[in-house]
C-alpha cells in the first residue's frame, strides 16, 4: 500500500510538473530573462522531489535503456569538469552565460524520465487537466501573432509569438509535440468537442512562424497514414487534418498571406551551398563542428560551445558575430550540439538509448495504442531538434514523454 500511495504521488508530480512549468513566467521589468528564471528552480525542486519520492519507494529497475543513460550521463559529467569553465559547465548557468541546461539540469532530466518510465500513468482525467492548460498558452501565441499581447509587449521584446514559452522556435517545438499529442488523444476519445485542441496547437504552430518545425509536422502526417489501417479511426483522423486546413485558411486570410509567404521560402533556405540558409544554421553547424574536431571524445563542456569558439578563435564565429551583432551558444541542431559539448562518444551512447527504446517499443505499434501516439510526438521533437535547441521549457515534456513510451504503463487502445 505504502509503494503504492508513493507511486500515486510521483505520477502526481509528473503531471503537475509537466502542465505548469511551460506556463510560468515572471513578467517584471528589469529582470534579465523573465521566461526561465522561475522555470529553472521549479524544475529543480519538482524533480527533487521526485528523486526523493524514488528513494523512498526503494526499488531501482535499471532496463538496457537507463544503463544507457546512466553512460551517457557519466560522460556528460567528465566533459562538466574538463570543460573550459567547470562551474557553468555543471549549473548551466552564469552571470554572462548559460541557458540553465548543464549538468545537473541534464541530471534532472534522466530523473523525470525514469520516474515517468516507472510510475506515470494515463488517464483521461490528467490528459485533459494537461492539455486544457497548454491550450491557454496556444491560444496566446495566436493573439501574439495577430499583434495582441497585453502581458509582456511593453517590455520591448521582439515582436512575434512565444507566449510564456520565450521564443518562437521553442514555441514551435513544444507546440509540435502537443498538437500530436492532441491529435491522438481526440482520435481515442473521439468526443468532437477535443478536436479544438488540436487546432489551437496547429494554430500556435503555425503562429511561430518557425519553418523547421514545419517540415518536421509534414514528415509526421506522411508517417502518421499508418493510422488509416484502423477503420474506426479514418473520420477522426480525416477531421483533426480538416481542423487544420480550416485553421491555416483562417489564419492566412486574416495575416494578409502572411504565412503563405512563409512557406515560399522554405526552398531556398534549405540551400546547403548557401552557409546562411536556415538563416544562419548552415554556418553555425560548420562552426559546432569545427569544436567538434577541436574536442573529440569529451566535447566543450556543456553551456561552454560559446566559450570554445571564443577561445579558440574561431573564424566562422567571428565571422558571424560582425554580420550579425550575436554570438553562437548552441549549435541549432540538438545531435551536433551533444557531439560539440559532450564529445561524439557521449553523442553515440545517447543515438543508442533513443533507438534501443524505439525498437523495443515498435511491437506495440501495431495495436494502435498509446505508444503509437507517444512515438510521433517524439518522432516530430527529434525531427525538429535537427534545426533547433533543448530548452527548459521544453526538454522536460519530452523526457517525460520518452519515460511513458519506454513505460509498461501506457497501453490504452485507440480503435
Amino acid at each position: 500500500m505504502k509503494e503504492k500511495s508513493i507511486s500515486s504521488r510521483i505520477d502526481k508530480v509528473l503531471w503537475l510538473l509537466v502542465t505548469i512549468l511551460p506556463l510560468i513566467i515572471i513578467p517584471i521589468k528589469g529582470i534579465p530573462d523573465i521566461f526561465n528564471v522561475a522555470k529553472a528552480p521549479v524544475l529543480a525542486l519538482s524533480s527533487g522531489y521526485v528523486l526523493y519520492l524514488l528513494f523512498k519507494f526503494g526499488k531501482f529497475q535499471p532496463g538496457i535503456e537507463t544503463k544507457a543513460l546512466m553512460g551517457y550521463l557519466i560522460l556528460v559529467f567528465i566533459a562538466s569538469l574538463t570543460a573550459y569553465k567547470p562551474l557553468l559547465a555543471l549549473t548551466g548557468v552564469s552571470l554572462t552565460a548559460g541557458r540553465f541546461e548543464g549538468f545537473i539540469t541534464l541530471f534532472f532530466y534522466v530523473v523525470l524520465f525514469y520516474a515517468a518510465r516507472q510510475h506515470m500513468r494515463i488517464s483521461e482525467k490528467n490528459v485533459l487537466f494537461f492539455i486544457i492548460v497548454q491550450s491557454i498558452i496556444a491560444a496566446y501565441a495566436i493573439a501574439q501573432f495577430f499583434m495582441i499581447d497585453p502581458l509582456v509587449e511593453y517590455f520591448n521584446y521582439t515582436k512575434g509569438s512565444y507566449a510564456t514559452i520565450g521564443n518562437q522556435n521553442f514555441l514551435a517545438s513544444w507546440a509540435l509535440m502537443l498538437l500530436v499529442f492532441a491529435s491522438g488523444f481526440y482520435m481515442k476519445q473521439r468526443k468532437l468537442i477535443y478536436l479544438i485542441f488540436p487546432a489551437l496547437f496547429f494554430g500556435a504552430l503555425l503562429a511561430s512562424n518557425t519553418r523547421g518545425c514545419w517540415l518536421a509536422l509534414m514528415v509526421v502526417i506522411l508517417v502518421s497514414l499508418y493510422f488509416l489501417k484502423f477503420s474506426k479511426l479514418r473520420i477522426s483522423y480525416f477531421a483533426v487534418l480538416g481542423s487544420f486546413l480550416l485553421v491555416f485558411l483562417t489564419m492566412n486570410f486574416l495575416s494578409k498571406s502572411k504565412i503563405q509567404h512563409r512557406t515560399k521560402t522554405i526552398k531556398s533556405e534549405l540551400d546547403i551551398n548557401n552557409e546562411w540558409a536556415g538563416s544562419g544554421r548552415a554556418l553555425i553547424w560548420k562552426m559546432s563542428y569545427d569544436i567538434v574536431h577541436e574536442h573529440p571524445f569529451l566535447g566543450a563542456g556543456p553551456e561552454n560551445l560559446k566559450e570554445a569558439l571564443k577561445q579558440t578563435k574561431n573564424k566562422r564565429a567571428q565571422q558571424y558575430g560582425k554580420l550579425t551583432g550575436h554570438t553562437v551558444d548552441k549549435a541549432h541542431n540538438d545531435f551536433l550540439h551533444i557531439a560539440a559539448v559532450s564529445g561524439v562518444p557521449a553523442l553515440l551512447i545517447y543515438i543508442f538509448f533513443i533507438l534501443a527504446i524505439f525498437v523495443e517499443q515498435a511491437k506495440n505499434f501495431a495495436f494502435g495504442s498509446a505508444k503509437s501516439v507517444l512515438a510521433l510526438a517524439l518522432l516530430a521533437y527529434l525531427l525538429q531538434s535537427l534545426f533547433n535547441i533543448s530548452v527548459i521549457s521544453v526538454a522536460p515534456l519530452f523526457w517525460v514523454f520518452l519515460g511513458l513510451f519506454a513505460s509498461d504503463n501506457a497501453r490504452f487502445t485507440v480503435n
